[in-house]
């Protein structure tokens, strides 16, 4: 488990990172990983000394399986509830109808969910641009679409951490996801340029090899460049 922040963790899983938001009223999941993320999120809370009912929510930036794999299993198994953007019904669902390049995504979806023998959660609130959700001393939701139609972030204000989903991905650079992942590419650019509109202390992807406070610099950089 790393550890962001005294209050901020993270698990990295196959193909992304489970972030742990910790507070006195308990913790926050920020999406839910993917294939064997399971156990590695429940021994995680085990570590932080925490419960399965000190889990409260599980936030989704969408509704792509690498991001909601485990949401149904996280919430029978905690009773936590589930905070999913509007526009990705049916991306959580398994029935989002892909169209040209993105079908190659919809294939290995469909593949994902048959090994995983995936079942959607059942989502709680359906969350739209600006609602403010009372977790970690207040997230703000901010609209990124075309990832996915309904694609979210969430920022804290009093923190100054934005939470990015798959708005980027960070390795030897700040780079966007592949276009056979999104649903409308030169709308999630334009979402890139919204994110660079911030200057947080803290910019966190949900797919990332190193992060640290340089990457305020990086993506603003990025941006310049569009």
């Amino acid at each position: 488990m790393k550890q962001l922040r005294p209050d901020l963790f993270a698990v990295r899983g196959w193909l992304g990172w489970t972030h742990f938001l910790v507070s006195d009223e308990g913790v926050v999941l920020l999406d839910s990983g993917f294939i064997g993320d399971f156990p590695r999120i429940q021994r995680a809370i085990e570590v932080l000394g925490r419960k399965p009912d000190d889990v409260k929510a599980i936030l989704l930036t969408h509704g792509h399986l690498d991001h909601t794999a485990n949401a149904s299993r996280l919430q029978a198994w905690s009773g936590a509830k589930i905070y999913a953007p509007v526009g990705d019904e049916l991306h959580v669902e398994g029935r989002y109808p892909y169209q040209g390049v993105a079908r190659v995504c919809g294939a290995l979806e469909w593949l994902g969910r048959w090994l995983l023998q995936y079942r959607p959660p059942r989502v709680d609130t359906w969350i739209h641009d600006g609602d403010e959700l009372p977790f970690w001393g207040g997230l703000q939701v901010v609209s990124l679409p075309g990832h996915t139609n309904g694609h979210v972030g969430f920022y804290s204000p009093t923190k100054l951490v934005f939470f990015v989903g798959d708005a980027f991905a960070l390795s030897f650079r700040v780079a966007f996801p592949p276009g056979f992942l999104n649903t409308d590419t030169p709308r999630m650019r334009e979402s890139f340029k919204k994110v660079a509109s911030y200057s947080p202390d803290l910019f966190v992807p949900a797919h990332y090899f190193t992060m640290n406070k340089r990457t305020v610099a990086r993506v603003h950089a990025r941006a310049q460049k569009m």
